[in-house]
Parts: structure tokens; sequence; C-alpha cells
């Protein structure tokens, strides 16, 4: 509901002609997508300040642009898997293994 007191005056009354056509779902499903919609674009706002300052202090004689697309900042990296395949586990297993039997109970 905190979406829609931020938005609207009178949100109940809003939300009683959407509930009346039968279109709530609609409405709801909207709104959700506009929230998201202004988050995204604060996020990479905040981003692109960031970058903006690093630029500033690089005291580099490139343009912005230049800049931001030569210093590999703004590259996607690709996320770090943390699977292990079964032959992986099976050698920790192992390794394991070898190290409690290491061990002697006392």
């Amino acid at each position: 509901m905190d979406l829609m007191y931020s938005r609207y005056a009178s949100p109940d009354q809003f939300m009683g002609t959407y509930i009346e056509q039968g279109r709530l779902g609609e409405f709801v499903s909207f709104i959700i997508g506009e929230d998201n919609k202004r988050r995204k674009e604060a996020a990479q706002k905040e981003e692109e300040d960031k970058l903006w300052l690093a630029y500033i202090h690089s005291m580099t004689d490139q343009s912005f642009h230049d800049w931001k697309s030569k210093s590999g900042l703004m590259e996607k990296q690709e996320p770090v898997s943390y699977t292990m395949t079964d032959r992986q586990v099976d050698a920790v297993k192992q390794q394991a293994r070898g190290i409690l039997h290491k061990f002697s109970p006392v």
C-alpha cells in the first residue's frame, strides 16, 4: 500500500474503480512494474555517478565516454559458479577422509 500512497492522494477510491472493472491484477502488475523500473533507473544513475567520480579523480585526457569504455569498469563479469562436478565432490571426500584418518583418538 505504501507504493499507492506515495503516488495517489486517495488510492482506496482509485483501486475500487479497478476492482469494479475486474482489472485489479492488471493494475497491481503495472504498479509493481513501474516501481521496479524506477529502482533500476535509480541504481543505474548511482552507478553512473560513481563512474563519473572515478573519472574525475583519474585525471585523464580522455573524454568520459572513451575513459568509461576503455577502463574495463563497465565490463560484465560472468557470475562465479560454486557448483562442483561429481568427480570434484569425490576428490574432496577422499581428501577429507585422508585428513580424518591421520587423527588418532586419545
